[in-house]
């Protein structure tokens, strides 16, 4: 997906799901292979309240962005 095309405010919250989905695999250890990306997804919508959808949207079909 071209990031040129997305309103910056988009692609914060692109970059913050990306995060959150990083810090929960941290935590998760070496248990981390072995949970579902479903368990992933849940733990992020607690907190964002986005949709599993769109959830799955934004870390399958965008990269984080390191400058912004």
């Amino acid at each position: 997906m071209k990031e040129d095309k997305r309103r910056f405010s988009s692609v914060l919250r692109d970059n913050a799901i990306h995060r959150m989905y990083e810090e929960e695999k941290r935590k998760a250890g070496d248990y981390a292979p072995y949970l579902s990306k479903g368990y992933y997804y849940g733990r992020i919508q607690e907190q964002t309240g986005l949709s599993f959808r769109m959830i799955s949207q934004i870390l399958n079909h965008t990269e984080e962005t390191g400058n912004v």
